[in-house]
């Protein structure tokens, strides 16, 4: 563990040289005259916003609650200081427990924007995460695109008895690579933009982790604040100070009363807009709709199908709407029908899970039957690919001579892993009508990076460490969407 804290601090330090001017003063008030207390957690989001496609967002536990700080960055060649909006003021339960004792606040950010920062004289939080007040902003032209991206999901620790121990859990002490991943990424890699692509809190039954600390140490606390620390943003901040991130919603953050889902976490802190108190279940939200996001000149849709049937197959009536969700997909691809678009789903759409020598099972069947039904029968052509977790293993997925995207599934960042297929005996294989080019399956975990060289996109697995592992895939440019491996 000294050897990632070495990484996390060299990926803070990395950042100080571009640091605005110390003797810009903040424009907003000051936070009320205190001790410093509490804790605070930043990030940068890109959103679907219609005048902004970057956000800052900030929670604290300061207090006292309801105040927002001061951001800092440069644009037009000044200094910018703008007071962040609050969203929502610490959530109280009626039996008087906060599970979300944060006043969350957010900015948006211009295009071009640099050098972005917490004003530390603007809040009372003792400590705020990343450790240098400092946030990363869009690195690509803003008519250009990423260099880079790197994907994770499923990334957190799979706690599921109540019992210490257990041989169903995972060893949180030992056996979840998701920090020193998120570090090795950052510092390796050093990718412009984050992709997570859903279910962030594994520890259904806390008090059965063997790490488990105050907050994150009871039945029922999985969808509080404590246990989204604990799970992700703790893990990952090497990467919240490297790089923008897009949030997807996976089936772990689900808003289904009588169990114990983290869609409260997600609505509250990750969506693109961000809802107030517990109204993931006040409302019953049951699913969003598809949103584009900008990077520039690409594009990503998130598409959410976190309660998508897994049944081997197609639920009809699922699908159906679904149909509809996808019309809107390739709707928004028309927005810019030169441009590359890239479809997040939680679930996959073509997946294989198990393989003989005469038969694949794939997951999922409603999803594409869904596409199946759209006015195309396909998704638009400049869906160059599709990006998502779900199952626990990493696999890259691309069809003979076709114009459907490769399946990207990126289920391996964290938590305890499946078996994968024999990719010897996918290739050749049909999936949903159509023969497997490659199939690239790694049961390890990793995340995968997108690396945008000379206009083309190469596609790698990297495991925790950061080693990239063969083969480095290259998507085709033109009508057929294919990768060519070596």
């Amino acid at each position: 563990m000294m050897a990632a804290g070495g990484l996390l601090a060299a990926v803070m330090a990395g950042l100080a040289h571009s640091a605005p001017s110390p003797s810009a003063k903040p424009s907003g008030p000051a936070p009320p005259v205190m001790t410093k207390n509490g804790e605070a957690w930043a990030w940068t989001q890109l959103v679907n916003g219609t005048s902004h496609s970057t956000e800052i967002r900030f929670a604290t536990t300061e207090k006292p609650t309801g105040h927002c700080p001061t951001v800092q960055y440069s644009h037009g060649g000044l200094l910018h200081n703008p007071v962040m909006r609050k969203v929502s003021d610490p959530y109280i339960t009626g039996g008087g427990l906060q599970q979300f004792p944060t006043t969350f606040c957010t900015v948006p950010i211009p295009d071009g924007a640099a050098n972005a920062l917490i004003e530390p004289t603007t809040t009372n939080a003792l400590t705020v995460h990343p450790g240098n007040h400092q946030l990363p902003l869009p690195e690509w032209p803003v008519n250009g695109r990423p260099r880079s991206v790197a994907v994770i999901g499923d990334a957190g620790c799979e706690v599921t008895s109540s019992t210490v121990g257990s041989p169903q859990n995972q060893d949180c002490q030992k056996n979840w690579p998701f920090e020193p991943l998120s570090m090795h990424a950052a510092a390796q890699s050093r990718p412009d933009l984050v992709v997570h692509v859903g279910d962030y809190v594994y520890r259904e039954q806390p008090e059965g982790a063997d790490d488990a600390t105050p907050g994150c140490d009871a039945q029922g606390q999985a969808a509080d604040w404590a246990c989204l620390i604990k799970d992700f943003l703790r893990p990952a901040e090497a990467l919240l100070a490297e790089a923008p991130l897009i949030f997807a919603r996976g089936n772990h953050e689900d808003c289904t009363p009588g169990k114990v889902g983290r869609g409260a976490e997600w609505f509250r802190y990750f969506a693109t807009v961000p809802q107030k108190d517990n109204k993931c279940f006040t409302d019953r939200q049951t699913e969003t709709e598809p949103a584009q996001i900008n990077a520039g000149s690409l594009h990503f849709i998130l598409f959410d199908s976190s309660s998508a049937s897994d049944g081997d197959q197609p639920d009809k009536a699922q699908a159906r709407e679904y149909a509809k969700r996808f019309d809107e997909v390739n709707a928004l691809a028309a927005n810019h029908q030169k441009h590359d678009y890239f479809l997040i789903s939680h679930k996959p759409l073509w997946m294989v899970k198990r393989a003989s020598s005469t038969a694949v099972g794939w997951t999922n069947p409603t999803l594409a039957s869904a596409v199946r039904q759209t006015s195309k029968g396909s998704l638009a052509a400049n869906v160059r690919l599709v990006l998502s977790g779900h199952v626990h293993l990493y696999q890259m997925l691309d069809f003979l001579n076709s114009t459907r995207p490769p399946q990207l599934t990126v289920g391996s960042s964290g938590t305890t892993l499946d078996t994968p297929p024999d990719d010897t005996k996918v290739m050749g294989q049909t999936v949903d009508g159509q023969t497997v080019q490659h199939s690239v399956s790694h049961g390890m975990h990793g995340y995968a990076l997108l690396r945008d060289t000379g206009g083309q996109w190469h596609l790698t697995f990297h495991e925790s460490s950061g080693q990239a592992w063969p083969l480095d895939c290259v998507l085709s440019t033109g009508p057929t969407k294919e990768f060519t491996c070596k």
